[in-house]
């Protein structure tokens, strides 16, 4: 999440023992299973899907700690988010990726599951760092999915934080997700991964007292930050 002139954050997990991933979201399909058969065609099917409305929305969340996605989450919370207005949110979400990035990158490099498009006759996918997508591209492996895994954390905090604006918040987080499987750059199972590694993970940070104390700012903060603007209806 973008967070103007911060340093770099500390995570709220710094300093405890690193996390079972493999306890948290388990292994990928097996390749000859029916799961796994499954999304290999719904893969092929989803070229019905390019250039579509859910693939320009994976086009808008390329990079989650984009300025596209902080304005989108804006409008879910209903409040200006920005260094200025809400730097104590800002910095409560900053944080939160701090922990997350770390088990994410194992969790890949642990799994080595190949992106959907790998080898595929057609290896249309909305992400541009996918060409020379023989070899995957410039994206890393697929499983899971770190877009998911952000989004839901991400939303479950601001949920958290703003409680009335749940709902949309956390349909935000969610398309984080969805939009990489229109996109044609993770499979499903990478999705649902990455949201129960975001749910494990944030059971742990919400114990933190760092967390409770950056928590109760934000709230603060959000309640007198001015509305989002420029949201659709």
């Amino acid at each position: 999440m973008a967070v103007g002139a911060f340093e770099p954050p500390s995570a709220y997990l710094a300093g405890q023992p690193a996390l079972d991933f493999r306890a948290m979201i388990g292994n990928p399909p097996a390749a000859d299973s029916p799961e796994a058969k499954a999304e290999r065609a719904a893969y092929v099917a989803s070229a019905a899907g390019i250039g579509g409305t859910q693939w320009q929305a994976g086009v808008a969340q390329l990079y989650p700690n984009s300025p596209e996605v902080l304005a989108q989450g804006a409008c879910a919370v209903g409040k200006a988010l920005s260094p200025a207005t809400t730097p104590a949110t800002l910095r409560l979400l900053a944080r939160l990726g701090a922990d997350l990035r770390g088990p994410v990158e194992a969790a890949k490099t642990a799994y080595h599951r190949d992106r959907p498009y790998v080898g595929q006759a057609d290896a249309r996918t909305c992400d541009p760092r996918t060409l020379g997508a023989s070899s995957g591209g410039t994206l890393s492996y697929a499983f899971p999915s770190g877009h998911a895994a952000f989004g839901e954390l991400w939303a479950k905090a601001l949920a958290d934080a703003a409680p009335a604006r749940a709902a949309p918040l956390m349909a935000w987080g969610r398309s984080m997700g969805d939009n990489r499987i229109a996109c044609r750059v993770h499979w499903p199972s990478d999705v649902v991964a990455g949201r129960k590694l975001a749910d494990a993970l944030y059971a742990r940070i919400a114990a933190t007292p760092d967390f409770k104390a950056d928590l109760a700012a934000a709230k603060a903060e959000l309640a007198k930050a001015p509305a989002a603007t420029n949201c659709a209806a």
